[in-house]
């Protein structure tokens, strides 16, 4: 179970523009024991890196 407070919030594509503060923005909706939460944010984070290059 993915436990977010917020989880829409990780799909929407962040408002913010630098990929390194769109991930911390993510990780800070995640439960720290919430490891599928967390590697979500980290492929969001990938996603984004491949957009930018």
């Amino acid at each position: 179970m993915i436990d977010m407070k917020n989880y829409d919030f990780q799909e929407k594509q962040f408002q913010i523009s630098d990929p390194i503060e769109s991930y911390f923005e993510c990780i800070t909706t995640c439960n720290i024991q919430d490891g599928k939460c967390i590697a979500r944010c980290v492929e969001i984070l990938k996603e984004n890196d491949n957009k930018i290059f």
